[in-house]
């Protein structure tokens, strides 16, 4: 009985890290505008291994390519779809792809080890480039998510660790924009769907990750 016990112990999967925990703190509008003087954008330097041609993009990873093949470009054909290469991260082992389709698009990265992610926005990385941060408003362009993800690099690849769809009912709110302010710490202007000028007005906050 030990024996099967043990055997059994060994088959389950260890439990994922722990998910990251958000906490909200609400600012003014002047406070957050005096902290948005010191966000820190940081963009990894990009090159461009990959060409488009006839229509596709091939990137190579070690799983085989991905291939990612215009369809009906100008048309009016609700599946179609087009791609645009972004650049290759090399700090980073990761390509960026625009998908645009009939509504809507996504952000695409694909690592050199074949994981990949469809994101609603470019990502926004961290100073240490150890996170980013995607958002979308998906009140006003009801085709959109109304979403903001956060991801972390974990043992070479990326992982959501937290995740806030504001649209769950009832819709109040949506991103408006997100800054970084260290590796920690986040901006938040959110555009509020409720009260007399709806989808004019905004609240601002704090986002402390740990």
């Amino acid at each position: 009985m030990l024996l099967l016990l043990l055997t059994l112990l060994l088959k389950i999967p260890a439990a994922a890290p722990p998910a990251a925990r958000v906490t909200f703190s609400p600012l003014t509008k002047a406070a957050y505008e005096q902290a948005k003087k010191t966000a820190i954008v940081t963009k990894p330097t990009l090159t461009f291994p990959v060409k488009k041609a006839r229509g596709r993009i091939v990137i190579p990873t070690s799983k085989g390519p991905r291939i990612f093949q215009d369809k009906g470009v100008g048309t009016d054909n609700d599946d179609q779809a087009q791609y645009e290469y972004q650049g290759y991260a090399a700090s980073l082992k990761m390509h960026l792809v625009d998908g645009r389709y009939w509504e809507g698009g996504e952000w695409l990265l694909v690592s050199d080890t074949g994981q990949q992610l469809a994101l609603p926005s470019p990502p926004e990385y961290s100073p240490d480039t150890r996170s980013f941060v995607a958002f979308s408003a998906g009140i006003e362009v009801s085709f959109m998510l109304n979403v903001i993800q956060l991801y972390r690099l974990e043992n070479g690849r990326w992982r959501q660790v937290w995740k806030l769809e504001p649209s769950v009912e009832p819709a109040t709110w949506e991103p408006a924009e997100i800054h970084w302010l260290s590796n920690s710490t986040l901006l938040l202007k959110k555009r509020m769907w409720t009260g007399k000028n709806s989808g004019n007005t905004f609240t601002y906050a704090k986002l402390s990750l740990q």
